[in-house]
């Protein structure tokens, strides 16, 4: 959680407590009726009179709003809270991914597993030994090579799993020339098995042009 959400919530908390013991404070207690209310008002009347006058019931007191203030301030801070935890981000790059490509022209499919190190937000990744970078914006994704001209953009489309995109330059693949690919990823638990796809496990008619 960045500071200023982290501030937000500490800020929602202290409100919330603050209310709390200000609603667990005693109210004050009613006025009990004036003398005056008890005195005759003319010779006339007896003692019963008074004794009825005297021991009329005291005015009702008004309900108190602050219960209903501190119960929507109490449900505010939890939402907040909650909106702080769900806007955290969720999607994480890093692990084994196993990578299908279609390409339309000419037709051809392909997979390639790369292993991606770093943070929620960026780091590299390996591709049997060829290499790159990778940055996470939200759900999007963008995957560039050091080496090769080749660049994946898309998006998680869940957790665990990935689609978008790609533009090679240089690409041949079983003596084809490749420029553009659609793909999908799937990432791999820890000790799966993992499908030979990449490059330089391919045949030799299999190459990447260098940048």
């Amino acid at each position: 959680m960045n500071p200023a959400k982290r501030m937000i919530a500490l800020f929602v908390a202290v409100a919330f407590l603050s209310l709390l013991q200000i609603s667990a404070a005693p109210l004050r207690a009613g006025e009990a009726p004036g003398e005056a209310e008890a005195v005759l008002e003319s010779a006339d009347q007896g003692p019963v009179v008074i004794e009825e006058e005297g021991t009329a019931a005291a005015p009702a007191r008004k309900k108190s709003i602050l219960p209903i203030v501190i119960g929507v301030l109490a449900v505010g801070a939890i939402a907040a809270v909650l909106a702080l935890v769900v806007l955290k981000t969720k999607y994480d790059i890093t692990g084994t991914w196993e990578f299908d490509f279609v390409s339309a022209s000419p037709a051809h499919t392909w997979s390639w597993t790369l292993v991606f190190s770093g943070d929620k937000k960026s780091g590299t990744f390996d591709d049997s030994g060829d290499k790159g970078k990778y940055t996470v914006s939200d759900k999007s994704v963008t995957i560039t090579y050091d080496d090769w001209n080749i660049k994946l953009t898309g998006q998680f489309d869940d957790k665990d799993k990935m689609s978008g995109s790609a533009t090679f330059s240089g690409l041949t693949i079983g003596g084809k020339e490749i420029a553009t690919a659609t793909w999908t990823a799937a990432r791999i638990a820890s000790g799966g098995s993992l499908r030979p796809g990449n490059l330089a496990a391919a045949s030799s008619g299999n190459r990447k042009a260098r940048k």
